[in-house]
């Protein structure tokens, strides 16, 4: 399986900085995370920014769109009206034809099951080609970006990927995820299940939820424990079928989490910060499913990685569910501008970052 393009739209971000000043943000909580922005998409749907990152896509693949058979959109909150599907409105908009349109919520594991899901329809010669986009807009007033999921900063955008049989810039040599469904209640709490009060407007307090179920008696006290023997069995698997070692791995990229998150993951691997694109990351802030993708389009586009290049991405997300998969580049697609650069530059907004 080869990736054959890498799309995103992201809008401007709001420094932390500008967050503190108005009293959404704690100076010191914002100082030991480390992150400095969140990107902030206003009233531009997740919808519509997944329709940019597709276009940028498929524009950069250059492929016959009749070799695309399936379309998987991932969605980490809701994005439109109930009862109306957003793979559909990306397909009318930017896509066109007649394929097998299907959404994933899978939470900010979503690009990860996408990718298990079309590489399997793939290889059952389903189609030629898959496109993935993953999009979502955080600025619901039922969610508090900078409070809401300790850890992150909630952010808004949208990236896209088209995976083919045949050719590519990069080959997708492994993934895989692994759950832990004992702690399935860990981003739930006490919320109910029933439609009833399913239906209340109910704040996204992420934090909370975790309090309440760690704090209950169904949490099991080795929690953490279990998490983390789930997390070395998926490693050990992913990277076995990529057929390579841990050191082997030019970067590693996690979900855009604060330092002590992103160190969590890299120490486990024997990697660095600076073997990572967490100096991104935290510019951007979490953007649900699609940190990877973004990530990933980040460090290729600055000339951070290059042919001969292994790419190990990492995330996890309610379930609890854990994921990885193994990226090789094997040449420099074209619309990659110039050599390999030097610096993770950033380039400041008016409002914060970009």
């Amino acid at each position: 399986m080869y990736i054959a393009a890498v799309g995103t739209y992201l809008p401007d971000s709001v420094s932390v900085t500008e967050a503190v000043r108005q009293g959404r943000l704690d100076a010191a909580e914002a100082e030991r995370s480390g992150l400095l922005g969140a990107a902030v998409a206003g009233d531009t749907p997740a919808p519509e920014m997944g329709v940019r990152a597709v276009r940028t896509a498929l524009g950069r693949w250059g492929g016959d769109i009749s070799e695309l058979g399936l379309l998987l959109y991932v969605e980490g909150y809701r994005c439109g009206p109930d009862g109306w599907l957003p793979q559909s409105y990306v397909m009318r908009e930017a896509v066109g034809g007649d394929l097998l349109a299907v959404g994933v919520r899978q939470g900010c594991n979503g690009v990860f099951g996408a990718l298990e899901l079309a590489a399997a329809h793939l290889r059952g010669g389903g189609s030629e080609a898959a496109l993935i986009v993953a999009a979502d807009n955080m600025g619901s007033p039922l969610v508090d970006r900078w409070r809401a999921s300790p850890g992150y900063l909630l952010a808004d955008g949208a990236a896209a990927l088209v995976l083919t049989r045949s050719a590519g810039f990069a080959r997708l040599l492994s993934v895989n995820s692994k759950a832990v469904p004992e702690l399935e209640a860990l981003h739930r709490g006490i919320q109910p299940l029933d439609p009833s009060g399913s239906a209340r407007p109910v704040p996204l307090e992420l934090g909370a939820r975790q309090r309440e179920f760690l704090g209950g008696d169904d949490a099991p006290k080795d929690w953490m424990l279990r998490v983390m023997k789930a997390q070395g069995e998926l490693m050990a698997k992913t990277l076995e079928e990529a057929g390579i070692a841990a050191e082997d791995m030019t970067r590693v990229v996690t979900a855009h989490a604060n330092q002590e998150l992103v160190d969590a993951w890299l120490s486990s691997l024997g990697r660095t910060l600076e073997q990572s694109a967490w100096s991104f990351g935290r510019r951007v802030g979490h953007l649900m499913a699609g940190d990877q993708l973004a990530s990933f389009e980040h460090l290729l586009m600055a000339g951070e990685i290059g042919p001969g290049d292994r790419v190990l991405l990492v995330g996890s997300g309610p379930g609890l569910g854990i994921a990885a998969a193994v990226v090789e580049l094997t040449a420099l697609p074209p619309w990659v501008p110039g050599p390999r650069a030097q610096s993770d530059t950033v380039t400041p907004a008016a409002d914060g970052w970009r």
